[in-house]
């Protein structure tokens, strides 16, 4: 689903280049990333002869016009769903968007045969008996690409990326993001698929309209088994998304303040009040006609929504999608029937998680409810979180815990939710406090609201240590 509110952030492109549009599928992150790329050359890596059939004399004239020319190009990003890569150092060529389907196809859509939706995307472009007017034809048939003079295996390498971007675009998806391991650590960077969703600050405003639901892609029936060099490319990308996951526990276990830098301070709050906003008007009142909780009481609708904006913080700290967090939040208890001890209600809740996702968020991918549901499943007799997800919705579920009954760092798994967890009791009202000023003065809930709450839960429910739940 939505990952962030792009059109309010300014993102950033580094070039050696004179030009007026951007290509598709063009990189855009923080300042320092891209001050990085256009000062200091273009990388190697980044001009492959699979990619782009550069020799070594090409290469070495490139790097050089990039010390001289590199430049960095403001703009906005006109994006609300993206799809995540891993970081492999800006070399996302043919081989890799190959690893990326392959992967998308057999784990993240649960296939145990390939589509021949592969094929026509990653192999038939380079079918010999498809001819240049046919791929020319084919090519002119989108606004991607605009065709002159190439030579006829560039432009079949567009096609191949047309393909690619058309399939993406017909299940929802506008764009990808990665965080960066590389340029700066930590950020997010996106590539967006259209240049039309690209608006840049250093030239005219441009008005465009960039809607992906009107994008088309043909229905390909039929599978068929993996070859030998398909299982090596699987296995590689098996490797990179383990990596990342592992890269982003150890990037943020060893530098915790690293949200807290002052270039993306500004972006981490437009993004928090984002999804508060989804979690109030779209988030929470569809969970309100489905869950079995009470408004208020230890384990009610309070709960979740405080959970969930536990999780909101949590996901962000990570760069963890937060849109997965808070619906596994507002689900986690959703087969509750009381406030008693009950480790079941976790397993309880699977149907219900899968039936609310099917009927409401059905663009989501099946990978990430997989992470939903089993984050919900588990939160009451998991031990240890085997994504983000569950680390976010099991570190926001147990802050309160923590500030009730006392901090066990083994039970967390995120940085900032163990600083979270071990807050004294005064920073849990000044954290608390902070929270509500935040929501109030962007327009997200009144004082009133605030107020009328914290004076019915003060007034009705009492914690109970013996028991470890909230009574009447």
């Amino acid at each position: 689903m939505s990952r962030f509110l792009y059109g309010n952030n300014i993102f950033y492109h580094g070039t050696y280049n004179e030009f007026t549009r951007f290509r598709p599928l063009s990189h855009f992150g923080s300042k320092r990333a891209a001050d990085s790329f256009a000062r200091s050359g273009v990388k190697k890596g980044e001009v492959t002869d699979s990619a782009s059939n550069h020799n070594e004399i090409v290469f070495r004239a490139i790097y050089e016009q990039s010390r001289k020319y590199g430049k960095i190009i403001p703009v906005k990003l006109n994006l609300k769903n993206t799809y995540e890569l891993q970081d492999v150092e800006a070399i996302h060529d043919k081989e890799f968007y190959t690893g990326l389907l392959l992967f998308h196809f057999i784990d993240e859509m649960g296939n145990t045969k390939l589509p021949l939706t592969y094929d026509y995307i990653a192999t038939y472009p380079f079918d010999k008996n498809l001819s240049w007017e046919d791929v020319k034809k084919e090519l002119q048939q989108d606004t991607l690409y605009s065709i002159s003079e190439k030579d006829e295996a560039l432009d079949r390498h567009h096609l191949f990326l047309q393909r690619l971007i058309q399939y993406f675009e017909s299940i929802g998806f506008d764009g990808f993001h990665y965080t960066n391991e590389h340029e700066d650590d930590g950020h997010v960077s996106f590539i967006p698929f259209r240049p039309e969703s690209i608006i840049r600050l250093d030239l005219p405003a441009q008005n465009v309209d960039y809607n992906i639901s009107n994008k088309k892609f043909p229905v390909i029936s039929g599978a068929r088994d993996l070859e030998i060099e398909e299982k090596c490319f699987l296995n590689i990308e098996h490797w990179y998304r383990k990596e990342m996951f592992e890269n982003k526990l150890a990037l943020f276990n060893i530098n915790k303040k690293l949200m807290r830098r002052s270039d993306s301070i500004r972006q981490f709050l437009l993004d928090k009040e984002y999804y508060c906003k989804v979690l109030f008007n779209d988030v929470l009142p569809k969970i309100e006609k489905i869950t079995n909780q009470p408004r208020y009481g230890y384990h009610g609708l309070n709960h979740t929504q405080q959970v969930a904006l536990f999780g909101i913080d949590l996901a962000l700290s990570v760069h963890q999608d937060p849109m997965p967090v808070i619906l596994a939040a507002g689900l986690h208890d959703c087969a509750r029937t009381s406030d008693a001890y009950c480790e079941n209600h976790g397993p309880n809740c699977e149907p219900i998680a899968r039936k609310f996702l099917k009927e409401n968020y059905p663009n989501i991918l099946p990978s990430d409810v997989e992470k939903i549901v089993s984050a919900v499943k588990e939160h009451t007799t998991g031990s240890k979180a085997k994504d983000l997800v569950s680390a976010c919705l099991w570190d926001a579920d147990r802050i309160r815990l923590s500030w009730e009954l006392g901090y066990k760092p083994e039970f967390f798994s995120t940085p900032y939710g163990k600083v979270l967890a071990g807050l004294s009791a005064e920073k849990q009202k000044a954290y608390e406090r902070r929270q509500n000023e935040f929501l109030i003065k962007r327009g997200i809930r009144t004082l009133e609201q605030v107020m009328q709450e914290k004076e019915i839960l003060a007034k009705t429910y009492k914690y109970n240590p013996e028991t470890k739940f909230k009574t009447r």
